[in-house]
């Protein structure tokens, strides 16, 4: 027997059985192990071990995904994308892992990193793979969604509800697109579905309270905003959209406190929604005759953003208010101060109060007579004012009111107060009749001799 080839053999077996046992016992054992560990979060020990492998013997691709996954999840997205794509390119089939977990690894550090076309590409990779799978379909809409592609977002939501008919995000979704393109029927039964299959789906309470607020059944979509209401996401929504409603119903005060709640709960990232609910509670307000609170909001949302619809014609309109003090106690005082300043008007007129009473906190009420001279006929020399101050343009028909108020009272004649002009119908139902009308600029005039009599006095809270 040769000797010397008995023993290369052997060494040459010895070798073998060595290459054998670290490449297919020992080194799997140990790669198990370390994919144990970082199952266990313990990535930092797993990164060192698994470079110290690579650098050994370059490292298989199990050994590449785990460092992959390791760096994953340190939120190293980059580095994770360098390991993904080596183990794709290599061909190979990882045993501790599959081409799905690689292929999801990747559409999630592409996201992370913003980068939504590697990561479409990745998910059409995974659609092959599973064409049915109703959650990689729903990624790839919601990316065509934020887009603003809404024809491929509504095929790929459509796709998603096939391969999963109780798929909650895409029957809300496509019930809000719906909406948005003004297909109502069409919303109505996805967001219908949605609630059915979620009934914590948010997006599909609120999108129904649009839908009914759409129809005019206000009452239906305030119930859906209430329950919209509950979600961070879309509560300050839902308080302005309440507040639409309520001040479509005439319920004032409802909608006021609504579009509050709106500005109190809006957030630094909420800026467009505080402006749509400042806008709104402004617009209330001037509705109502309420300038003083309607410039504030106004002034507001000057200082946010000077150019927000017509603002800056409205603060221009009321430049004089804005600038006069002495119109602004006037209109936002307290009820005691404000019979103050109303007696105090009636003084600076040349009449005497006999009695005084409110109408709500915006109107007031006097029964007055001349201060000097010899009345025959008390009753008839009495004179019925009326002092508003809410900035409303009045007319006519208030004329009509104070000419049957005064008449009521058996006085011989009328003044009527306002802190703004008066409708050419109101003056030309004037003419001829014992009605004095006051307002806009010589209120103001009146304020200020009336201020400057009464320096002793606070017209201040």
């Amino acid at each position: 027997m040769n000797a010397p080839l008995f023993v290369a053999a052997a060494i040459f077996a010895c070798f073998i059985i060595v290459f054998m046992y670290y490449r297919f016992i020992r080194k799997p054992k140990r790669l198990q192990k370390i994919y144990e560990q970082i199952l266990a979060g313990d990535t930092r020990n797993s990164i060192r071990d698994l470079k110290a492998i690579i650098i050994k013997g370059g490292g298989t691709v199990d050994t590449h995904y785990l460092l992959a996954e390791c760096y994953r999840r340190e939120h190293t997205y980059q580095m994770a994308i360098v390991e993904y794509r080596y183990c794709v390119n290599t061909g190979k089939k990882p045993a501790l892992g599959t081409e799905k977990d690689i292929l999801q690894g990747l559409v999630e550090c592409y996201l992370v990193l913003g980068k939504e076309d590697d990561a479409l590409q990745e998910l059409f990779a995974l659609i092959q793979l599973e064409p049915k799978n109703a959650e990689h379909l729903y990624r790839v809409a919601k990316i065509f969604y934020d887009r603003g592609n809404l024809e491929q977002a509504v095929t790929y939501f459509d796709r998603t509800v096939k391969a999963d008919p109780f798929h909650a995000q895409s029957l809300s979704y496509l019930g809000m697109i719906m909406f948005h393109v003004n297909q109502i029927k069409e919303s109505l039964v996805y967001l219908i579905r949605a609630i059915k299959v979620d009934p914590r789906n948010f997006r599909a309470f609120y999108y129904l309270g649009r839908v009914y607020m759409e129809g005019k059944d206000f009452i239906k979509a305030i119930t859906y905003f209430d329950s919209a209401q509950l979600s961070p996401e879309y509560r300050i929504r839902a308080y302005i959209q309440k507040g639409i409603c309520y001040r479509e119903m005439e319920e004032t005060n409802n909608a006021i406190e609504e579009f509050k709640k709106a500005i109190s709960t809006a957030r630094g990232k909420d800026v467009n929604l505080l402006l749509t609910a400042k806008y709104a509670l402004s617009e209330l307000y001037e509705k109502n005759g309420k300038l003083a609170e309607a410039l504030e909001q106004w002034e507001d949302i000057h200082r946010l953003k000077p150019s927000y619809r017509d603002v800056p014609e409205k603060l221009e309109k009321y430049q004089t208010l804005r600038a006069d003090d002495n119109m602004k106690d006037f209109l936002v005082s307290s009820t005691p101060v404000f019979e103050s300043i109303c007696a105090n008007i009636t003084e600076h007129l040349g009449y005497t109060v006999l009695d005084i009473k409110h109408i709500g906190t915006s109107t007031a009420t006097i029964l007055a007579s001349p201060k000097t001279g010899i009345v025959r006929n008390p009753k008839q020399q009495r004179v019925y004012i009326k002092i508003y101050r809410d900035a409303v343009n009045l007319g006519a028909d208030a004329m009509k009111t104070l000419v049957e108020e005064a008449k009521v009272q058996r006085c011989g004649g009328a003044v009527c107060i306002s802190p703004v002009k008066f409708r050419s119908d109101a003056i030309e139902f004037t003419v001829a009749r014992q009605i004095r009308l006051i307002g806009g600029e010589e209120l103001s005039k009146i304020l200020a001799k009336v201020k400057e009599s009464h320096p002793q006095e606070s017209w201040e809270e």
